[in-house]
């Protein structure tokens, strides 16, 4: 069996089930086999799916790829989802027996704890509170970003939010995960209800990649200045950079902001969870950004509360 004619297959196969973005990660996997295969010397077939490829494939992942912005080699977390998507791929094949059983256990999903930001309700407040009048995309953006901020939605669920989700009598949001097909039913809270109505019950509709580059902006009007170092690595190289936290804010701010705060605000994370619609703590828990002094602040709090 070819190996890319089963990846086409299984791809249209996935269409049905899966969401867009998730299409385009493993088409963008096909795209990484296929250079891999004009670079190394050695025939990509099923059955040479072993250590060697494994560690030829991770270091041309790191090394060689070529990004759409010019530079050379993907980081850790996204050299190890192309690890991740391919074993779900050879395992799909065996499976459906349309190859002999293969283990794949050498094949590592490399993984890293990432320096992503979050932004604090006080931050949040100051950038809803700007005066956007002169600039009104970025007010529309400010407007998606809030909401998604109090509603813990991803971008694609924010972008087609319309009335048909808008539930006025209980106050909620109730839609399908776009990503994982799951239901929630999220509380309109603080700033919500007021966005919402201004538009109607239908957010803005503004593409991710407009929305990326200007939501910085609403950081920097609101002098969102402090300085974050930042180490990312490739294989066993470390690059390390400092930007100023509103140059880190994109559309996963909204969802990771949304978790920490209420997480932060004593709310438990096991119902927390039936809202933000993760599947499991572990994954819960990579959304959760809090350092050791507010670790520290937040455990001495709930024992001063239950002495009390």
């Amino acid at each position: 069996m070819d190996m890319f004619d089963a990846l086409e297959r299984y791809i249209k196969e996935k269409a049905t089930s899966v969401s867009a973005d998730q299409i385009k990660d493993y088409r963008t996997l096909r795209k990484h086999l296929f250079a891999f295969k004009a670079y190394s010397s050695q025939c990509l077939l099923f059955r040479n799916l072993n250590l060697t490829f494994y560690n030829e494939f991770l270091d041309y992942l790191y090394h060689k790829v070529v990004k759409p912005n010019g530079s050379i080699g993907l980081l850790t977390n996204t050299a190890g989802k192309m690890i991740r998507l391919l074993k779900g791929f050879v395992n799909y094949q065996i499976t459906k027996g349309n190859i002999p059983p293969m283990d794949l256990k050498c094949f590592k999903v490399v993984e890293e704890e990432t320096d992503a930001i979050y932004l604090s309700e006080k931050e949040l407040a100051e950038i809803y509170d700007l005066d956007l009048s002169d600039d009104i995309q970025l007010e529309q953006i400010r407007d998606v970003f809030i909401t998604g901020c109090f509603t813990g939605l991803r971008y694609s669920d924010l972008s087609t939010l319309s009335p048909e989700h808008v539930d006025l009598d209980n106050e909620n949001i109730n839609l399908k995960q776009r990503k994982v097909h799951k239901a929630v039913i999220i509380p309109m809270i603080d700033y919500v209800p007021t966005i919402l109505k201004k538009y109607n019950y239908d957010l803005p509709k503004i593409p991710r990649y407009i929305f990326n580059e200007r939501v910085k902006e609403l950081g920097q009007r609101a002098k969102l200045n402090q300085k974050i170092e930042v180490v990312r690595k490739k294989g066993h190289e470390r690059e390390k950079r400092v930007y100023e936290k509103w140059e880190m804010i994109s559309s996963h701010t909204c969802r990771r902001s949304f978790c920490t705060n209420m997480y932060l605000s004593g709310f438990p994370a096991g119902e927390l969870m039936r809202i933000s619609g993760h599947k499991s703590p572990s994954a819960f828990m990579r959304y959760i950004k809090i350092d050791n002094q507010q670790a520290a602040k937040r455990l001495k709090e709930l024992r001063s509360k239950l002495i009390q």
